[in-house]
């Protein structure tokens, strides 16, 4: 939970709100509490849907579908106001773990917490179904593990949305890899579509984080849905038959939920004792709990990694152990052969130690068959040992599939060794080596951006730009360029280089405030030509980059018109623009504003090849941020318009510079890098999501590499002062590795990938990372620009490292060690 905006509200309804709980594309989640003291989650619209009649209707109607569907594991409904101001729905607060969240955090689930996903997930949409609706959203984002078991929740909020802007933003309301062949094909969705959802969300839990269709851009996966088999190949075999069989293309062809349930009793071995969460997910969901009693003593923190795992293994990360490993000893969990779940990561959850279950809930039944349809309570405490025969000739007979004939019992075999899951944010991946630095140079007018190409180095300050070569000679300058310390506070980047030319934007002087562009050669510094800017009052402006040879400027400017009032004949108004520079004709060749009358976030991101531009903007607070793809090659004509996805949930991503914006830092393999709770990878011929990273975590930036198949992201890890680093696959997101970088003060950061490594920049120290396993390679000390806060004055290329120090511009080469044969220049040369 987070601490309330200076912006919410402090109150909403008959509950008084203690905090936020998430956002999205619908609305903000809060933590609300009644003066009886009931804790409930309270979701409140956004105000521009407030306006929207169509929405209000179907909001309305999903209330009411919403209370008579509520069950004991559904999230119930608890208060409303669909005809407020501001619509808003309370629903009781589930202390739990999204299972999303939970995958991310202990890797793989192994077969019997699969088996209990499945009956909890089956029980509740036959509940939601008997109310006649269909939930057509379920995903592993909306199912919540609690102690006590799985809970759906947000059933009804994407048929809510149906026929309002929110239809438009598919990465919220609509994901691809879990929807049916129905609902990808445009056709009548029925019950069964929720039972194939189901299937994809436990390919999701037993694969760790990879869904049965994954793999390209959305429209690739709808593809894949509507024509191709899913794969399968993560399901443990004992329960292969059965997923295929909720997977299947026809939805006549699909059980039914309570046939899905009957098919895990039946063929029921004995049951055998161990709990059905793993001690991770047990303290994340501790950590929930204890929104509900504040004054509670704090949780116990997990039971510690043996110190000496068995079969020789090494050491489990010190935050858990991987999902296949045996389980520690000592109680709560000491016992079943069958393997607890475990491997590291970051969540949410629901009770404290005092509110865990006691030892005996978790002690199994008397070792007799169950009953054909099983009590949840039997279910959570029989197939938490594991021993259920659900597939094999059970689940075959039922459905008339092939019989393998065989029950998967307790077979599983015992690992050799644990190894860190790939989406492990805790394994540590820090090094003491330090680099040495090649040679330092005075500069008198401290770095706030650089930039560079090939063997060429500029530095931007305040009144300057100055350029130096790998050897640490200057090469030219000081070229007179002034910049506004609130453009440069913002985040504006002063210049871009490409094609032998540094595109430098700044004012003409500390007193002359017109904006001018300049084009300088790199090797000469003699300036080309040189631009004005439209005579009127800029805010801000930033140079973002170079796509097809064009320059892309982005700021605020002030807009006048005439009111028609003769006591106040003018108005004024803010408006975001960009324009395209052409160096051709040297002119601006298009431009396009947004007009606002709040303060805004504008950041324009310039991807590496392509057409189209990704514009955002966003009110102060970030909570309502919308994107806009700009065609090129048509005036920066808007192809489409929608909300950002996540917007909202974090300002983490106030610190995303848009001095970074360009080439990689903006895309990847033809896709948008977009960050706000989470990275994203959007489409651009449409604005759809192509995958996003797996659990809320606000990186602040992130860089693809030079081919453009693999993104590097950062960001602060939730409530540690640790930097979290991933890489994903470009194409379909799959985590590749995870790890921290220990730092006790976290501040902006950025990422570069270049010359081999991976370099990760945090209020002044830089580490140079392996691309391939995320290891520490070397480790040094910059320090971050004295003019502001939010710049990163830091470039790595042509081998080189590059950043200020206390001495002056600083360089290393790319391995951090010092150079055999050369003689670098004297501190204090400046040129």
């Amino acid at each position: 939970m987070r601490q309330l905006d200076p912006t919410d509200p402090p109150r909403i309804g008959p509950y008084a709100l203690l905090g936020r709980l998430g956002a999205g594309g619908m609305g903000v989640v809060y933590l609300g509490r009644s003066t009886g003291g009931r804790t409930v989650a309270v979701k409140l619209v956004r105000a521009e849907l407030a306006g929207d009649q169509s929405f209000r209707a179907r909001f309305r109607h999903e209330v009411r579908a919403a209370r008579a569907a509520s069950s004991a594991f559904t999230a119930p409904v608890v208060d409303a106001d669909p005809d407020g101001p501001i619509p808003w729905l309370a629903t009781a607060f589930v202390p739990g773990i999204g299972l999303d969240e939970a995958v991310m955090l202990v890797g793989p689930f192994p077969e019997h917490v699969l088996r209990i996903l499945a009956s909890g997930i089956a029980e509740e949409l036959g509940n939601i179904h008997a109310a006649r609706l269909t939930h057509r959203d379920l995903k592993p984002s909306n199912v919540l593990l609690a102690l006590d078991g799985p809970h759906v929740i947000d059933f009804g909020i994407a048929r809510a949305a149906d026929g309002t802007v929110l239809t438009a933003e598919g990465a919220i309301f609509g994901t691809p890899a879990y929807m049916s062949p129905e609902q990808a094909l445009g056709r009548t969705v029925s019950p069964a579509s929720d039972v194939f959802s189901l299937g994809a969300t436990l390919v999701y839990a037993a694969s760790g984080g990879r869904g049965p269709f994954d793999g390209g851009h959305s429209l690739a996966v709808l593809q894949k849905v509507a024509n191709e088999e899913p794969d399968l190949s993560a399901v443990p075999g004992g329960l292969r038959l059965l997923v295929a069989a909720c997977l299947a293309k026809d939805p006549a062809d699909r059980p039914t939920p309570r046939q899905v349930m009957e098919s895990l009793a039946g063929e029921a071995g004995p049951l055998v004792q161990g709990p059905w969460l793993h001690p991770m997910l047990v303290t994340a969901i501790e950590k929930a709990a204890a929104v509900l009693a504040p004054s509670a003593a704090p949780p116990v923190p997990p039971p510690p990694a043996p110190s000496a795992p068995p079969h020789d293994a090494p050491p489990a990360p010190p935050s858990g152990l991987p999902y296949d490993a045996p389980p520690p000893a000592g109680p709560p969990y000491d016992a079943p052969p069958v393997p607890p779940y475990d491997a590291p990561r970051d969540a949410t959850g629901q009770p404290t130690v005092h509110l865990r279950r006691p030892e005996p809930a978790l002690v199994a039944a008397p070792e007799s068959a169950p009953e054909l349809r099983p009590s949840r309570r039997k279910l959570l405490l029989g197939l938490a040992g594991g021993a259920v025969a659900a597939a094999g000739g059970g689940t075959a007979l039922y459905f008339g599939l092939p019989s393998s004939g065989k029950s998967s019992g307790n077979q599983q075999q015992p690992q050799a060794a644990p190894t860190p899951a790939p989406t492990d944010l805790t394994r540590p991946i820090d090094t003491k080596v330090a680099a040495t630095p090649l040679w330092t140079v005075q500069l008198d007018d401290p770095a706030v951006q650089l930039v560079g190409e090939g063997d060429t180095v500029l530095v931007a300050g305040m009144k300057g730009v100055r350029a130096f070569d790998k050897t640490g000679k200057p090469v030219w300058g000081p070229l007179s360029n002034y910049l506004a310390r609130s453009w440069v506070g913002g985040g504006a980047s002063a210049m871009a280089v490409g094609g032998g030319k540094a595109y430098i934007g700044g004012l003409n002087s500390q007193t002359d405030l017109d904006f001018s562009l300049k084009a300088v050669d790199l090797a000469t510094g003699n300036v080309a030509w040189k631009i004005a800017g439209p005579h009127y009052s800029l805010q801000s402006a930033s140079v973002a980059g170079l796509l097809g040879g064009i320059v892309y400027v982005h700021g605020d400017r002030t807009v006048t018109s005439t009111s028609g009032n003769p006591s106040s004949p003018f108005e004024y108004h803010q408006a975001a623009f960009v324009w395209a520079v052409d160096p051709a004709t040297r002119a601006i060749r298009w431009e396009t504003t947004y007009q606002h009358t709040t303060p805004i976030f504008g950041q324009l991101l310039v991807p590496s090849s392509g057409t189209r531009l990704l514009w955002n903007t966003a009110s102060a607070d970030r909570t309502l941020s919308k994107l806009a793809a700009l065609d090129v090659n048509d005036g920066g004509k808007t192809v489409w318009e929608q909300p950002a996805p996540g917007a909202g949930a974090t300002l983490t991503s106030l610190t995303y510079l848009p001095a970074f914006s360009d080439g990689p830092h903006s895309s990847a393999g033809g896709d948008f890098l977009f960050l706000t709770d989470r990275l994203y990878a959007l489409d651009s011929a449409g604005g759809t999501v192509a995958w996003k990273s797996p659990g809320q975590l606000g990186f602040q930036s992130a860089a693809a590499n030079p081919d453009g198949t693999v993104v590097y992201a950062a960001g602060q890890a939730p409530d540690k002062d640790v930097v979290a680093v991933q890489a994903f696959d470009a194409k379909s997101g799959q985590v590749r590795w995870s790890g921290s970088l220990q730092y006790g003060s976290v501040g902006n950061i950025a990422v570069f990938c270049v010359d081999g490594n991976v370099y990760v920049w945090t209020r002044g120290r830089v580490w140079a990372l392996d691309p391939d396993t995320g290891n520490a390679r070397w480790t040094f000390d910059f320090q971050p620009s004295t003019e502001t806060a939010t710049s990163v004055p830091f470039w790595a290329g042509g081998g080189r490292v590059y950043g200020p120090t206390d001495k002056g511009l600083t360089a290393l080469a790319a391995d951090g060690k010092p150079a055999r044969s050369q003689s670098a220049p004297s501190v204090g040369a400046s040129g």
